[in-house]
């Protein structure tokens, strides 16, 4: 049995190359040094400076139970791969099920026609099954009786057929479009309509060349902020697969590998500079740099750091409106950054709240890649609805303002918003001590049928203030 792409929807080398950038980036150049001296030196390195902790692999449940079935039989079940030997050993130890781990050893490099021989001089051709997945095991898959295919391509899975007596699928591969589609996260999107809130508060929005300017900078900025959650997904990898939601993302899942997020990302990226300089302007192509800078430090360093990461995902909602005031070149309030801050202090707060109430109930002591425990769990439940209480205080001091009177008819009709937002924000915090606030309090506005209602009525409000 293989063990990359087959016995785990990933690739260990892949992995620890990773783990490598994000734990010790200074390594980086040994391990191209270690490259020139061929791929089972770099395997070697990888393995000693980076080494895959097993537990975090996405195992293929359907390889398991062919082990399973297979150990039953009374047949011997061996792992050999192209890995080394030391991630081979320690994925064997780890699953338990395995006779033997055989893998790269620094020198030579166990792959395609290498495998064959060894598997052939142990125990003759034809006298083994052999499960992989990828074109490289074909000279393997003509020296056994039988091949077992894990998620093949529609080419390989031809060639297979067409050339090999015994061909058995064991699972098929998923959609990659679909994959890459669902890994951008277009759903998280609906964030970034705070960049058409400037427009708004300008009351600028019957221009209609100011409006397709900000339709270009929401989808340009949806595009950056799409490769910021693919490159957050590649630095979260093990705490995710532990997570009991985000082990199904594409890259946790291992229905996308590193390398096609890594291309991903950063083809994201590319499209997302390249429409904001051409239907935005240059100002907002430099406010998309500070966004990539503000969250790539946020996925590296600032997320394991207490209080500041709150006040960092706080800071990069506001930041979308400061990006929609510079796409549309409107000045802003400092009533409106005063309220956003105050705000989306109060959703990140909820969010990590809801995350210590899931591990308190599971038993747990902290919260994985955050720096979290339980006990920490009063405090936030003081600071956050504080925080959104605020937000609304800032709200009722602005509509006492003078500039109430030229933009609105009725200014009064907007108090009605600060008692729909003090019942909005207690409620997601109730919920979220009851644990039913599974999701991102932003997302879970956008599915649940009260906030929806409530969002409305602030429309209303918004409208009557200043039409009737």
């Amino acid at each position: 049995m293989d063990l990359d792409g087959t016995l785990v929807a990933t690739d260990t080398m892949a992995e620890g190359f990773l783990s490598l950038l994000k734990t010790a980036p200074w390594k980086v150049f040994g391990a191209l040094a270690s490259l020139t001296s061929g791929r089972p030196k770099l395997k070697r390195y990888l393995a000693q400076n980076a080494p895959v902790d097993p537990a975090t692999l996405p195992y293929r449940e359907e390889v398991l139970d062919e082990i399973r079935r297979a150990r039953e039989d009374g047949r011997q079940v061996l792992l050999v791969t192209a890995s080394d030997q030391r991630t081979a050993d320690a994925v064997a130890a780890h699953v338990g099920r395995f006779d033997e781990a055989i893998g790269s050893d620094g020198e030579r490099n166990l792959k395609a026609g290498r495998k064959a021989e060894l598997l052939v001089s142990r125990f003759g051709a034809g006298g083994f099954q052999y499960v992989g997945d990828s074109s490289a095991d074909l000279p393997v898959w003509k020296a056994a009786n039988e091949a077992i295919m894990v998620c093949p391509s529609s080419s390989l899975r031809r060639r297979a057929e067409h050339s090999l007596p015994k061909v058995t699928v064991l699972s098929k591969r998923s959609n990659k479009w679909k994959a890459a589609v669902k890994e951008l996260r277009p759903h998280q999107w609906a964030k970034n309509v705070l960049l058409f809130v400037p427009l708004y508060f300008s009351h600028q929005y019957t221009n209609l060349n100011l409006v397709l300017t900000a339709l270009m900078a929401f989808a340009a900025f949806s595009l950056c902020a799409s490769s910021i959650y693919v490159l957050n997904d590649l630095v979260d990898l093990p705490s995710d697969r532990q997570h009991r939601s985000k082990r199904q993302r594409p890259l946790a899942a291992g229905t996308l590998s590193i390398p096609e997020g890594i291309a991903l990302s950063l083809g994201s990226l590319a499209l997302s500079i390249t429409l904001a300089a051409a239907c935005v302007n240059p100002r907002f192509v430099l406010a998309l740099f500070g966004y990539v800078a503000l969250t790539t430090a946020y996925s590296f360093v600032l997320k394991q750091r207490m209080i500041i990461d709150v006040l960092t995902l706080a800071s990069l909602f506001t930041y979308r409106v400061m990006a929609g005031g510079v796409a549309v070149e409107v000045k802003l309030s400092p009533w409106l950054l005063a309220f956003s801050i105050f705000f989306f202090t109060s959703l990140a707060f909820v969010k990590r709240y809801a995350e210590l109430i899931q591990v308190r109930g599971a038993g747990g002591h902290a919260l994985k890649g955050r720096n979290y425990v339980p006990a920490d769990i009063p405090i936030i439940a003081s600071a956050g609805p504080a925080s959104g209480l605020l937000a609304v205080l800032v709200f009722a001091l602005y509509i006492n303002s003078p500039a109430m009177v030229v933009y609105y008819a009725r200014p009064e009709a907007l108090w009605g918003i600060c008692l729909i937002l003090v019942y909005w924000i207690m409620r997601i915090w109730f919920l979220a001590a009851r644990d039913q606030m599974h999701d991102d309090p932003v997302l879970f506005a956008l599915k649940d049928k009260i906030s929806l209602a409530a969002g409305a009525l602030v429309v209303a409000c918004l409208l009557v203030a200043r039409y009737m």
